[in-house]
Order: C-alpha cells, then structure tokens, then sequence
C-alpha cells in the first residue's frame, strides 16, 4: 500500500512540475515563478511522506500525523500565497491553524482524546478572529476573541467528555462573560462613528413610511360630526 501511495504522489508532482516547466517556455509563467512554487511544494511533499509514515505504521504512527497536518497547512498557505500574493494579507492566520490542523487529525485518526479539544480550539479561536479582523479591518472590535479562546477550547473538552466536568463551566462563563463584555463596548464604540448615519437613515426610512402610508378611511358616523 505504501509503494502504491508512494507512485501516486510522486507521478502527480512530476507531472505538476512539467507542466509549469512548459508553460514556463512559452512565457505564461516565468521560471522564477516556478521557482516560487516549488519550495512550498516540496513542504507540502514532506507532509505527504509523514502521512505515507501514518500509513505505513498506523495505529502506531499516530505520532506523524501532527508534522503531516501541520506542515501541510504551512505549504499549502504559501503556495496560495506565492500564486496570489495579495491574498497573503488575509491567509497568515493560517500558519496560526496549522498545529490545530496536525492535532485534529491526531485526534481523528489517532488518539481519541479529548485533552487535544483545548489547544485545537484555542488556536482554531484565534485563527478565526485574526483572520476577519484583517477582512473587515475591524481589530479594534474583534480582539476579545483572544479572550474567548481558551473558553471554546475548554467547551469543546466539556462536549467530549459528555458534561461529566461541570467545573469546567465556571472559567468559560467567566471567560465568555469577559470577552462579551469588551466586545460590546467596542462594538458600540465602533457603531458610535456611524451613528448619525444609522440615526438619519432610520430617519428618513420613517419618513418615507409615513409619506407612502395609506390614509385610514373615516368611520361614516365621524363623516356624519
């Protein structure tokens, strides 16, 4: 089964290699582009070969699921962003996930334990809230996600281990509690720059209403008066 894997990974890299080589002659890519191409390539092989480990031991090799995950997400996030470099502003917090990704498939695949949860979702947490801080440009008002990551990480233990640790609610109420708090001083903050224009817009919607509004007709009684 190895050799077989082996065979498939090897002859689809050569074949990717070859067709940028081609492309490269003709001018649609350049050769320093391949270039660029190939380094995180060759990460994404190794990760490839520690998950060829994986197989080839398992469930022993559990263990080389981390680095296969966890490299495979690095190489991944680099060829994305040496193919499209302005994509790099928003894809870094995927080096952040790249460990969780190697945890998760630890846990998947490997060890069921659920001890794994808390730092998959601590990071996972973190990933998120860096990840639509820099697409909405809205660090100011979404950084308390830092503060709710260990809660998601210990919730997500709470889930796995069926409810049986209660103790485990106090820190992520508190946690939770916490991070809410300052999300929504800062969102309110944030929605105050704004405030005249959601404060006119509603305005004028009112207005509108009113001037579209349809006259209620009289009771023949009041016509009478």
């Amino acid at each position: 089964m190895r050799n077989n894997t082996s065979k498939y990974i090897v002859g689809a890299v050569l074949v990717i290699f070859g067709i940028l080589a081609i492309f490269g002659d003709i001018g649609f890519l350049t050769f320093s582009w391949v270039f660029k191409l190939t380094w995180p390539t060759i990460i994404i092989m190794i990760s490839l070969f520690f998950f060829l480990g994986y197989l080839s031991k398992k469930p022993q090799g559990a263990g080389f699921l981390v680095p296969a995950g966890t490299l495979f997400t690095i190489g991944a996030t680099l060829l994305i962003g040496e193919m499209f470099p302005f994509m790099y502003e928003f894809i870094w917090p995927a080096f952040i996930a790249s460990p969780a990704v190697g945890l998760l498939l630890l846990y998947l695949l490997g060890e069921k334990s659920p001890g794994l949860l808390v730092p998959i979702g601590i990071l996972m947490t973190i990933t998120a809230t860096c990840f639509f801080s820099e697409l909405l440009n809205l660090w100011g008002v979404l950084w308390p996600g830092f503060i709710m990551a260990p809660a998601v990480g210990l919730f997500l233990l709470y889930i796995a281990e069926n409810n049986r640790r209660s103790g485990l609610l106090v820190p992520i109420f508190i946690l939770s509690g916490i991070s809410l708090v300052f999300f929504s001083i800062f969102a309110l903050g944030y929605l105050g720059r704004y405030f005249k224009y959601i404060a006119g817009g509603v305005l004028i919607l009112a207005g509108i209403g009113t001037i579209l509004k349809k006259p209620i007709p009289r009771d023949f009684n009041d016509n009478r008066h």
